[in-house]
């Protein structure tokens, strides 16, 4: 693939950010955060941002000092799983996150499925096949063209958003402070928060597509998820405030307040927000395949894309299944794994002095907070709730 190609803009690397985190668990927010108040939601939703802000600034640094890796199993074989069983740990890893991301991806083309045949009246198989096809053809052309369709995506999101509040503006708008709900109920919440603003294989590819100005990375990788965050706390506070029941797909209870045409504006914020985050995901793992495979890119694309497809038709699990299967996965292992690789990669990494590097705030402290922020998500990711 040519330079060229492979070159974003600032908005498009934002944009696939957040593409990768604007995700259907979004929807599942208002459902938890009115379990416990919108003062509690605010405070999880500041809380979440940071950390996950932190962590997603470590793996910039992580990837900016060493010039001839570019993707998190590489990183983590190369400066972390070392000695003799060193190569079995990365071969083991490897495959987690395949499992994974696998998962998270067919977790979209059926939820993008049962969104087509909700909108369009087409029947389920066909509406998983055309959204695999629009969600598969993208990736196909590469890093340029993902980071375009993530940036006008979003954009779209924005807006369908906007127009979902401003339709209920005629509606009478009620919040509470506190709705009394306990420890359970917080901890789903940042869990369910946190795995929103979870794009941590999302930052590789903004930092190839941003080489040709590497200091733009951190501000880059900040807006993309200060975009998640618009978007989650607009649907949140939106949803808390003018559903008479806010359900757990939020949509549904926001829908039915406003009127029938929202039903069809929140169906296609959730297939947009899908997609986006199918393209950002299915993008990282055809490069990981890559790298750690040594296959071509229109093979590695395949091996990215097409199983996520025969998961679905062979009716594996069901949507929900697999969102929470993955989201607690991917928890644990950047939790356990990344600050030990950052640490490895300052040590003995070919770049000693990057672009960028976090310096005061990558020290013991803040990689310590980090830990635990992400053992608390992989709490709150299994905790039951009412």
């Amino acid at each position: 693939m040519s330079e060229k190609k492979k070159r974003l803009s600032f908005f498009e690397a934002a944009a696939i950010v957040a593409g990768y985190g604007i995700g259907g668990g979004i929807m599942a927010v208002p459902y938890l955060a009115s379990l416990s108040g919108i003062l509690p939601f605010l405070g999880v939703l500041i809380a979440s941002y940071l950390f996950s802000l932190l962590i997603h600034l470590m793996v910039a640094e992580m990837v900016m000092r060493d010039s001839g890796t570019s993707q998190l199993v590489e990183l983590f074989g190369k400066y972390l799983f070392r000695g003799k069983g060193g190569v079995a740990f990365t071969w083991f890893f490897f495959a987690l996150i395949l499992f994974a991301f696998l998962a998270t991806l067919a977790a979209y083309i059926a939820g993008g499925g049962e969104i087509l045949r909700d909108i369009l009246g087409l029947p389920l198989r066909a509406g998983q096949i055309l959204t695999y096809a629009v969600a598969a053809s993208v990736v196909f052309f590469g890093l340029k063209a993902v980071g375009l369709s993530e940036k006008y995506a979003v954009g779209a999101i924005i807006l369908i958003v906007g127009a979902l509040v401003v339709g209920s503006l005629h509606l009478p708008f009620r919040v509470q402070a506190f709705t009394g709900g306990g420890m359970n109920e917080i901890l789903a919440l940042y869990g369910m928060v946190m795995f929103s603003f979870s794009a941590l294989f999302s930052v590789p590819q903004a930092v190839e597509g941003l080489s040709w100005n590497a200091k733009k990375v951190p501000a880059a990788v900040a807006a993309g998820m200060g975009v998640t965050g618009l978007v989650i706390s607009l649907i949140t506070v939106a949803a808390m405030g003018f559903s008479q029941e806010v359900t757990k797909v939020a949509i549904i209870g926001w829908g039915r307040a406003i009127g029938p045409w929202a039903f069809v504006f929140g169906g296609l914020f959730v297939l947009l927000a899908m997609l986006t985050s199918y393209w950002a995901i299915s993008l990282a793992l055809a490069d990981i395949l890559k790298q750690r495979l040594k296959w071509g890119e229109r093979v590695s694309w395949l091996a990215a894309t097409l199983p996520t497809f025969l998961i679905v038709i062979l009716g594996v699990s069901d949507f929900l299944g697999f969102m929470r299967l993955a989201g607690g996965a991917i928890a644990l292992l950047v939790a356990i794994l990344v600050v030990p690789v950052l640490n490895g990669v300052r040590r003995h990494g070919d770049v000693r002095n990057p672009e960028w590097s976090l310096r005061f705030f990558g020290t013991a402290f803040f990689q310590l907070l980090v830990i635990l922020a992400f053992l608390v998500m992989a709490v709150g990711s299994m905790v039951s709730v009412k």
